[in-house]
């Protein structure tokens, strides 16, 4: 019998917001006797997981104690499969559960994933999730350390992290700046096309599985609904491996998802393709550039999933400083027809590239032969690249000036006034019909803002230590 995937996605919707013990009364008597329209909610709701693989602190879980302080230590607490000491709960969902705990062979916090019953499909999806994160192998996906059975059931074990979600970073600032916007897309981007080119697809894609990490790093979670669109790549690996188990593990066959970030194909279950992945990236594109979804508003929870994207505002009638080309990526990711989105994710970021390189577009100044840049004892904020000709640089004493050097393309000049604040050193003359880019304090503070943070946050402090050092200078 044909299910109603409209119904399913209702029926599913109401159960989202029930606590636990409230669900099965709720699918009595909205499912009644059809057994087939109960199984797919029951899908549904079995993979939406809630487990976020977060300590709860905003620091590396290596720089801190266990979140109970008051607690036993992870040495004392009781072992789970003779290896793992469990800790305190990360998150449960509808097929296992995830607590942190401690490695008592390796030393070290994991998380712990685990099903929640014996029942042997759940535990061969839960293998298949382990076996789909460990051949990604990339640092946008979780790591996993290590898998298995045990008197306890199928589990793994993976990375646990410190720092916070996409959701809980909009849910407190409401939208994000545009550089960060960029670069969180982007790293996102580039873990997804490392998934696609191994034939993964995620189809869970949503802010609360996004975890942002110290010094920059994006991580995708919770990849337990992953499936493969293309197992040939996986198979070659396997057998290379002398591993004569036939791959033939594609994941998860039903419907699952957020709602809110699933394109019309994945609500029916029909013709998914790396697309599906790309649409909900610009669904959580949207909501980080405008702070709501492109389909918040007086929506049915039916239209939510329908996902009306010909009735979407444009992103920069919400926020005029959104470029009109990121608007017009934005756009073009959650088009409701997936053949007129970008077809990969490496569209997507040679498109977010380009806006990077537009961004960093600077003003230019041409001089002619023999024109002063600047003089010495000036005050200037300004450094200066060169994009053609060459300069001179000089310095005055009791007999006339004196040629200190002579710079060509690619060199700077005046970078210690602009970084310092002091009184330009030298004279700067173009030797010929030369041209410069302007390097002025805001280009330098929006290169430090796409830069790694850890590094950004070393050269303001040497900015810093420069500009001391030329105060007490002048002070004397």
């Amino acid at each position: 019998m044909k299910v109603d995937y409209d119904r399913v996605c209702l029926v599913f919707l109401g159960a989202l917001d029930l606590q636990p013990l409230a669900i099965p009364p709720y699918l009595d008597e909205q499912c009644g006797d059809d057994a087939e329209l109960r199984k797919e909610v029951e899908s549904l709701l079995g993979f939406h997981d809630t487990s976020e693989l977060i300590d709860e602190s905003t620091q590396p879980l290596h720089l801190h104690t266990p979140l109970q302080p008051d607690g036993p230590a992870p040495t004392q607490a009781p072992l789970i499969g003779g290896r793992y000491r469990e800790l305190d709960l990360l998150g449960v969902g509808g097929c296992g559960r995830v607590v942190r705990a401690w490695d008592d062979v390796l030393k070290r916090f994991v998380a712990h994933k685990r099903v929640r019953t014996d029942h042997a499909p759940l535990a061969r999806m839960l293998q298949h999730e382990a076996r789909l994160l460990a051949w990604l192998d990339h640092t946008g996906a979780v790591p996993v350390y290590d898998a298995g059975f045990d008197e306890g059931g199928a589990f793994y074990t993976m990375r646990v992290f410190g720092g916070e979600t996409l959701r809980e970073r909009l849910d407190r600032e409401g939208r994000l700046p545009i550089r960060q916007t960029i670069r969180i897309l982007s790293r996102m981007s580039e873990t997804m096309a490392n998934a696609h080119a191994k034939g993964v697809l995620h189809l869970d894609l949503k802010p609360a599985n996004i975890m942002l990490l110290p010094y920059g790093q994006v991580c995708i979670l919770d990849w337990g609904v992953a499936r493969f669109h293309d197992l040939t790549m996986y198979q070659a690996y396997r057998r290379a491996a002398g591993d004569l188990e036939v791959a033939q593990e594609s994941g998860y066959s039903g419907i699952a998802g957020t709602p809110a970030y699933m394109p019309v194909e994945q609500v029916s279950g029909e013709g998914l393709s790396r697309t599906a992945d790309i649409f909900a990236c610009g669904t959580i594109l949207y909501e980080m550039l405008c702070g709501k979804l492109p389909h918040a508003g007086g929506s049915s929870p039916l239209a939510v999933l329908r996902k009306a994207i010909s009735e979407v505002t444009p992103p920069r009638a919400h926020r005029a400083d959104i470029p009109e080309a990121l608007e017009g990526l934005c756009l073009q990711m959650i088009a409701a027809e997936p053949s007129h989105r970008p077809s990969s994710f490496e569209q997507v970021i040679a498109a977010l590239d380009r806006l990077n390189h537009g961004a960093e577009r600077v003003e230019e100044r041409s001089l002619a032969a023999g024109q002063v840049l600047f003089r010495e004892g000036e005050s200037g904020t300004e450094a200066f690249q060169i994009l053609a000709g060459s300069l001179s640089i000089t310095i005055d004493g009791t007999d006339g000036a004196t040629e200190l050097a002579r710079r060509g393309v690619g060199d700077l000049v005046g970078e210690m006034a602009a970084v310092s604040g002091a009184t330009r050193s030298a004279t700067v003359t173009a030797l010929e019909p030369t041209r410069v880019a302007i390097v002025t304090s805001e280009v330098i503070e929006t290169a430090l803002e796409t830069a790694n943070p850890m590094v950004a946050r070393m050269l303001r402090s040497l900015v810093d230590r420069l500009r001391e050092e030329a105060d007490r200078a002048r002070r004397g």
